[in-house]
């Protein structure tokens, strides 16, 4: 509060100081004054008492009362102070001043009997007036008594008159005093009063507060006084957040230790001891993404962990590596990039240009590391190196763990390779032997730079095979170009490869660059490389031995730095016998033959293709379409597949468009399909109203006796559906 306030409080004091003086030295003065001038006033009166007593002295002792008479009236009207006299001689009153009646009262306000000299009296009239009574005596009292009344108004008025001329300077006095003391005190007390606002502002928690060093020696020092202190506050607050922070990070690592410990035991997969791992690390680190890189018991293999993948490599390149890169680590550390760098398939998988990185070996109890923890930096890693430490020991505390879930790992990867072959493998379906096989070789030849042939029938699926091959290649990141040699004449064959000059030939108008220069970096698939003309078979056998063409109607030679893989649906070994493909071509061509199997060779693949193409079909189209009925699915292992997946995709397609049911049945296929199925007589097949009796008795089985959704199965109204249930009795 304000009264509060040291400021008030002193200024308050000081005031009342000044009120306090002053009334105490207008108080004296006017005393004195005023008895000063009682004093004067009395002197007066006597004189004018003793000069009466001697004009009225011949006047008694002639006994001229007449003449006296006269004298008290005149003395009355000149001295305006002059209340009344009259002069007493023995009790009597000889004459008196006074109209109505003169007051027997003030005789005895005298003892005059004992009285030889003057001598004066306070009298007060029944009106409240005051009066000095003067008793005078005539002839030393052997004349008698003169006695003077005089009033005290005038000298009552002065009084007043000076008190209040005093109070008004005392006032004005106070005030200028007020004034200058609330100046001087504002001008001394402003320090302490930002002084003051400092230090509740640091009672706030405003450490950085600081006041202004300046004014008189004794502030000046209080100010740096003040502002060292909170300096040092600051410092040690400072301090005690660093030291807390440390101790919660402290505690955090430790709880993440401890934590890591007890539960990484208690997983089973790789993938679920990688993801906690690397989500934990994650809690320590910052990171956004991170790797586990882990060799198998055999070396072999690199198997890379992520938070949500898990990938295996058995790439040579990569195994030799790995090796190196765990060579060149012994404890944890930073480097600006990746050295020696890593090959390109697994610098993709974790990162897509050269970054910094941090790193942590994992140890098992050989000297060497048998894996790495990398971790991601967005320019220079800041990661701290007690935190890699901490991660080394977490990771060598789980080391054991980590060997026999890796060992678990490749365990389950063999078997599911032998008894549950993939039924997918890069948007190719097929869990024949056959395709498993042209899977497996894939894998293994999609990491080299080797030429590869693919040859099989049309519709099996020869452009799938060259795109798996670029996809798991290292030119993964570049251009695939598709060439179809048997779309071309044979005259624009050449300038389809490997481009043009403007003018080369009639109607090139323009420059054009060639396939090979398009695919610059990545993959040049050849579909249908068995009807390439004689004359560009030798350019391209030199492309496959060089690397080297020149475009049509240029002398510039170009290097391509690209893959070759052809595809044919023709016996290249018998057109070679016949003349109309070179041997030598032939053989840079094949140097990795991959031959798919016909449709019609693998039975076993048809249900899993025709599921596979109903998934796509249902998604594309948005159709609610079911399952194959199981006439259908006899159909189609039935059927020959001259044009081998690529006719089954259409069929499926078409029968996807065509049904109106919740399953596809055999009137969904396409005519032509229908045509070439058996007649009924001689499958022995029910009539057409067996087969609609029957389909509407499964319908409402399906669908439990509603006859709502057995309509809405077989695509009918529930009236019609009625109207059909009477016709064959199987309304209740």
């Amino acid at each position: 509060m304000a009264r509060n306030r040291l400021s008030t409080k002193l200024l308050a004091g000081a005031i009342g100081l000044v009120v306090i003086s002053a009334l105490a030295v207008a108080s004296w003065a006017t005393y004195h004054y005023s008895q000063s001038l009682r004093q004067s006033f009395r002197d007066q009166c006597f004189l004018l008492g003793h000069s009466l007593a001697a004009d009225a002295t011949d006047l008694i002792l002639t006994h001229d009362v007449v003449a006296l008479q006269k004298m008290v009236q005149h003395q009355k009207v000149i001295h305006p102070d002059l209340a009344y006299l009259f002069v007493q001689k023995d009790g009597k009153v000889l004459a008196h001043s006074f109209d109505g009646g003169f007051p027997v009262h003030l005789l005895h306000v005298h003892d005059l009997e004992r009285q030889q000299s003057i001598s004066a009296q306070e009298v007060v009239s029944e009106t409240g007036d005051r009066f000095l009574d003067l008793a005078v005596p005539i002839f030393e009292g052997r004349a008698g008594f003169l006695r003077l009344g005089f009033s005290e108004k005038a000298y009552e008025t002065r009084i007043k008159r000076l008190w209040i001329q005093i109070g008004a300077i005392t006032a004005v006095i106070v005030l200028m005093a007020v004034v200058a003391i609330s100046l001087m005190m504002r001008k001394l007390l402003e320090p302490l009063r930002r002084l003051t606002h400092a230090a509740n502002r640091a009672s706030r928690g405003e450490l950085t507060v600081r006041v202004q060093e300046q004014g008189d020696a004794e502030i000046f020092a209080l100010a740096r006084s003040f502002n060292q202190m909170m300096e040092r506050l600051q410092e040690s607050t400072q301090r005690l957040e660093k030291q807390a922070q440390d101790l919660a990070a402290a505690q955090q690592q430790t709880s993440a230790f401890c934590e890591i410990v007890q539960n990484i035991g208690a997983l089973h997969s790789l993938q679920d001891i990688g993801a906690f791992l690397i989500s934990r690390f994650r809690d320590m680190l910052h990171f956004e993404k991170a790797a586990l890189l882990l060799f198998d018991d055999s070396r072999e293999t690199v198997i890379v962990l992520q938070e949500k993948s898990l990938k295996t490599i058995g790439d040579l390149e990569v195994l030799e590596w790995f090796s190196l890169f765990l060579e060149s680590v012994k404890i944890p550390g930073h480097r600006p990039a990746l050295h020696p760098p890593p090959p390109e398939a697994l610098l993709r998988t974790l990162w897509d240009e050269n970054v910094s990185c941090a790193f942590v070996p994992v140890y098992a109890e050989g000297p060497s590391p048998f894996g790495i923890f990398l971790v991601h930096c967005h320019g220079r890693c800041q990661c701290p190196r007690e935190a890699l430490e901490l991660i080394g020991a977490m990771i060598h505390e789980a080391s054991r763990v980590l060997q026999r879930a890796v060992s678990h790992e490749m365990e389950i990867l063999s078997m599911q390779r032998l008894v549950n072959p993939r039924a997918s493998f890069c948007g190719m379906v097929g869990r024949d032997p056959a395709m498993q096989n042209v899977f497996r070789l894939i894998e293994n030849v999609a990491a080299s730079e080797a030429t590869v042939l693919i040859q099989g029938e049309s519709g099996t699926g020869k452009e799938l095979v060259a795109q798996a091959i670029h996809q798991l290649s290292p030119r993964n990141a570049y251009p695939f170009v598709v060439i179809n040699c048997a779309a071309y004449p044979p005259t624009l064959i050449e300038s389809e490869l490997f481009g043009h000059e403007k003018g080369a030939f009639t109607g090139a108008d323009r420059f054009r660059q060639g396939r090979f220069e398009q695919a610059e970096g990545g993959t040049v698939f050849l579909d249908e490389v068995g009807d390439i003309p004689a004359s560009v078979q030798v350019k391209l056998l030199r492309v496959l031995q060089t690397h080297q063409f020149e475009r049509v109607g240029s002398e510039k030679t170009l290097t391509a730095n690209v893959r070759v893989v052809a595809a044919t649906n023709r016996n290249l070994l018998e057109e070679v016998k016949q003349g109309r493909f070179r041997e030598d071509l032939f053989y840079r061509l094949n140097v990795i033959p991959v031959v798919l199997p016909p449709l019609r060779n693998r039975p076993m693949d048809i249900p899993l293709l025709a599921d596979h193409f109903l998934q796509k079909f249902r998604r594309l189209h948005n159709k609610e379409a079911g399952d194959f009925h199981r006439d259908v699915l006899r159909l189609f292992l039935e059927h020959s597949w001259p044009g081998n997946v690529r006719e089954l995709e259409n069929t499926v397609e078409h029968a996807v468009l065509m049904s109106k049911n919740d399953m596809i049945y055999v009137w969904d296929l396409p005519a032509t399909f229908r045509a070439r199925m058996p007649s009924p007589e001689a499958e022995n097949l029910a009539t057409m109203e067996e087969r609609e009796k029957q389909a509407i008795v499964e319908a409402l089985k399906t669908a439990q006796g509603n006859k709502k959704k057995a309509a809405q199965k077989l695509g009918i109204s529930r009236s019609a559906l009625y109207n059909k249930m009477k016709k064959h009795g199987l309304m209740p």
